[in-house]
């Protein structure tokens, strides 16, 4: 079955900053939890309503990060984007999944949108549309469904020696795009390993049948890669053009080097999407090959038995006068020449390079 690109009419009538959630609900219950720390100390817990949800201390050198679970909870999603004075339109984009990559810099706080991928148990991408959010002192996130990469990075800010302990909210928020942008390699690279052994398999003896159909789904795979990827890299080139003065000057140089993996992606996507194209292609001309290799030697065995068909037609007509029906080496005879007419053939064909 062919993959196509849904497209929501959810939302279509419906004024601009109006959030409607547009995917399909993935977990049961929505959760919020929270990590406050600086340089000395680190804390977390859970909210389980938006008032137990703690607020930056503008006094304080504290960074805190706010994550979200669960983006079919639209009035839980408005209530902490209106605890922190979200714009509308940056609180619509949290909660539209077929979204483009966003990234846009409002007065009080720099808002971007993404798509977090990972493999799933049977090897396929899967998509998980992901929101950061951060201003002074504070950084959002909002995630599809439980489970992400960002496991790493909670070990780093658990160490107090790592530079993410040390600096702001621009930092977090660079960090945790960071993460999902190294995730990007490894999808990448579990799609290439695939990708060899399908060109691997197109070389060899007997390839299998449903080949064309695994190298499609491999295409989508790698389809569903670049559309994150590609925008993602054209909207951080447009914010960091005009750097927010949110984003420090520490920060501005991790954001050009995310810019160049974002780039180095998009050249890995491009190869492998060629790599594809020409495997299928060589896997037609392969088989095409064979047919005819086939359609080759079925060719000179009917042109061989066609003389021999039509004497053997001749002599087996039910004519009472025909030439050696009384010859008493007549049977002999007939045959003789039925296997000298093959045997020149096989050697003119030979001569002729057919064979």
């Amino acid at each position: 079955m062919p993959h196509r690109l849904k497209i929501s009419t959810q939302k279509v009538g419906l004024a601009p900053g109006h959030a409607v959630f547009t995917g399909e609900q993935r977990l049961d219950t929505a959760k919020i939890t929270w990590m406050r720390f600086k340089a000395d100390s680190v804390s977390r817990g859970d909210a389980a309503t938006v008032a137990d949800i703690p607020l930056p201390d503008p006094k304080s050198a504290d960074v805190l990060w706010i994550n979200m679970d669960g983006l079919h909870d639209v009035d839980l999603v408005k209530a902490v984007g209106e605890r922190f004075e979200l714009h509308p339109l940056a609180i619509e984009d949290v909660v539209s999944m077929g979204g483009r990559p966003v990234a846009e810099a409002y007065d009080a706080h720099v808002f971007t949108t993404l798509k977090m991928l990972m493999l799933s148990a049977e090897g396929s991408v899967v998509s998980n549309h992901t929101s950061i959010v951060f201003g002074p002192g504070w950084v959002l996130s909002f995630q599809e469904t439980a489970g992400d990469v960002f496991g790493n990075l909670r070990r780093r800010i658990a160490d107090s020696t790592a530079r993410v302990r040390s600096r702001g909210a621009d930092y977090l928020w660079y960090a945790l795009l960071d993460a999902i942008v190294d995730h990007y390699a490894l999808v990448l690279s579990r799609l290439g390993s695939r990708i060899e052994e399908l060109e691997e398999e197109v070389w060899g003896e007997e390839p299998g049948r449903d080949l064309p159909l695994r190298a499609q789904e491999a295409r989508h795979q790698l389809l569903v890669v670049r559309r994150a990827v590609r925008p993602l890299r054209e909207q951080l080139a447009l914010l960091t053009g005009d750097c927010p003065a949110l984003i420090t000057t520490q920060t501005e140089p991790f954001l050009s080097d995310l810019e160049t993996h974002l780039a180095h992606h998009n050249d890995s996507i491009d190869h492998l999407r060629d790599v594809i194209t020409s495997l299928l292609e060589a896997h037609v001309s392969i088989m095409t090959m064979r047919a005819n290799e086939v359609m080759r030697v079925l060719t000179v065995v009917a042109s061989i038995f066609i003389p021999m068909t039509f004497v053997a037609s001749v002599y087996g007509m039910n004519f009472q006068f025909m030439p050696e029906l009384a010859h008493p080496w007549g049977y002999e005879i007939t045959w003789a020449v039925m296997l000298g007419v093959g045997i020149s053939m096989l050697l003119y064909f030979w001569r002729k390079r057919w064979l």
